[in-house]
């Protein structure tokens, strides 16, 4: 019941990293369409990712998740290593492509069905 119930969790979780965060990158390339951020693709590039520095709260939450993020990373090697999940390394590239959330909960979704089939 219990692992019904966290893959439940996980799988809802990496669906919302999935959406959740491109909802807001869709707002970001509206500012671009709109000409409220303007420049080259370089400049527009790094507008994005100076803007998770532009607040003392921005600057926290991307602090946070950067060293959250290396946690992260050692997890995925540690258990994909001892549980020998097919593809965990794919999980790196996948928190840049689509989200640290998206790649987190399906890591946990994998792992989660590869501890059921060892029950």
């Amino acid at each position: 019941m219990w692992s019904k119930i966290r893959l439940t969790i996980y799988g809802a979780t990496s669906l919302a990293g999935l959406i959740w965060p491109f909802y807001f990158i869709l707002q970001f390339i509206n500012l671009v369409r709109n000409g409220n951020i303007q420049g080259s693709v370089i400049d527009i590039g790094t507008a994005f990712f100076d803007d998770a520095w532009i607040t003392p709260t921005s600057g926290f939450i991307s602090a946070d998740t950067g060293v959250l993020l290396i946690s992260i990373f050692i997890f995925y090697v540690a258990e994909g290593k001892r549980l020998k999940l097919k593809l965990w390394g794919i999980y790196f590239p996948l928190t840049f492509l689509i989200s640290l959330a998206f790649s987190f909960g399906a890591f946990m979704f994998m792992r989660e069905l590869e501890l059921k089939k060892k029950d």
